[in-house]
Parts: structure tokens; C-alpha cells; sequence
């Protein structure tokens, strides 16, 4: 244990890069985005392009602060967990 405690300490280990990449739905999804985005953006003016990459802008740092957070709360209750079930008497 204390050699996974090292390895999260120095960086070696990283949560986020261990996520995987999308699946085939969440691809599809993803390229729908896009091209809805891209029919969008042909249809506006230069002020509203810009008015929607603020809100783009806006998206991904809620989604990146919300995510952080979700992690933090997982982890802090795995760790309850993992204390409960290692204190509890199995009787």
C-alpha cells in the first residue's frame, strides 16, 4: 500500500488520464455536436459566434469544476467505505 501511496504522490498515478476513451456512443454524440455546432455557427453574425463561444467557454469550466468535484466526493466516500468495511466486526 505504501508503494500506490508513493506512486499518487509523486504524479505517477493520474485518475483522469485512466478514464478511457469515449465509446461508440458517446463518439456519435460527440460528432452530432459538432455538426449541429457547425450549422449554428454558419447561420450567425460575428457578435453571436462570439456570444456562443462564451458560452461554450463557460460549459467546459462548469463541466471541468463540477467533474473535479464529483471525483473528490467518490473518492472521499470509496475511502469511507474501505474504512467502515475494515473496522466492522464480520461476527
Amino acid at each position: 500500500m505504501e508503494d500506490l501511496i508513493n506512486e499518487f504522490y509523486y504524479g505517477n498515478i493520474c485518475p483522469v488520464e485512466q478514464m478511457g476513451r469515449p465509446t461508440p456512443e458517446e463518439k456519435e454524440i460527440l460528432k452530432r455536436i459538432h455538426e449541429n455546432e457547425e450549422k449554428l455557427r454558419a447561420t450567425l453574425d460575428e457578435k453571436e459566434k462570439a456570444l456562443l463561444d462564451m458560452i461554450k467557454d463557460d460549459c467546459l469550466t462548469v463541466s471541468g469544476s463540477m467533474g473535479e468535484r464529483r471525483f473528490c466526493e467518490a473518492f472521499s466516500l470509496g475511502a469511507r467505505l474501505m474504512v467502515e468495511i475494515l473496522t466492522t466486526d464480520p461476527q
